[in-house]
């Protein structure tokens, strides 16, 4: 099983469009942090108001536009050129001769995407936090989201830490319902739109869902203990779902 995975991350970052992907990611994490510095404040998006950026709130308020493009464009990119491009390449014809159970070239393949969102994520982390710490003022004290109360320098490590662990969570959820997706529709194009329209679907079934879509907000909620059950309930639900169709399809797909 670990030989599967350690091939199916080869061939991941093998690609010249994963290599794409990722240094596209890198420059729009870039260019929103030059807009933070610039202008030096945060304009929320959602009638918040306006937060001065330094050097403890940058790494999350920064992926308030950085996840949008995340979540909607480049992973769900990523998910469909693993997934539906080999299925209609046809080559999984070929490494299946391999022998291993069928589940196991699907497990490995969603594990090896797995740790490359965790790739990405950990980058945008490390990115922020060095600039936050080079180019923007230096605070002892921050505003979590929604409050007008000062956390302390020392509350920022595990806010930054928890946002992206959720974050993950929210990209995770996104590939398994693209494993869905690709299972079903083979073709690269066709894939990604269909990817895109269940969300919009989604979200217009379950509020909470528009994480699949438009994160920040919802992860914001969902790290205060009053208004996080909606959350978690429907993304432990529906990648719960998702893994249950993705395998059963799986088993029964002809490749």
């Amino acid at each position: 099983m670990l030989g599967i995975w350690r091939s199916e991350m080869e061939r991941i970052w093998n690609r010249k469009s994963t290599f794409l992907l990722y240094i596209a990611y890198i420059l729009i994490v870039i260019a929103i942090i030059w807009s933070h510095k610039v202008t030096g404040t945060k304009v929320l998006r959602f009638g918040e108001g306006t937060v001065v950026v330094n050097n403890l709130n940058l790494p999350w308020l920064m992926m308030s536009e950085v996840a949008l493009f995340l979540i909607t464009a480049i992973l769900p990119i990523l998910y469909v050129d693993q997934l539906s491009g080999d299925l209609y390449s046809g080559a999984y014809r070929l490494y299946m001769l391999r022998p291993y159970r069928r589940f196991q070239f699907w497990l490995a393949k969603l594990l090896a995407l797995s740790a490359t969102t965790v790739i990405f994520m950990g980058t945008s982390l490390l990115i922020g936090v060095i600039a936050g710490w080079l180019f923007f003022p230096h605070s002892s004290t921050f505003l979590k989201y929604g409050s007008s109360v000062a956390s302390l320098r020392s509350d920022s490590i595990s806010y930054i830490l928890a946002f992206y662990l959720v974050l993950t969570l929210v990209c995770l959820v996104k590939l398994m319902l693209s494993s869905v997706v690709c299972l079903f529709v083979s073709r690269p194009l066709f894939a990604y739109i269909v990817i895109l329209m269940l969300s919009v679907f989604l979200f217009e079934l379950f509020r909470p869902l528009i994480m699949l879509m438009d994160p920040f907000q919802q992860i914001m909620l969902a790290l205060r203990l009053d208004s996080s059950l909606n959350f978690w309930m429907c993304a432990g639900g529906l990648i719960l779902v998702s893994i249950i169709i993705s395998f059963t399809r799986w088993q029964r797909k002809i490749v």
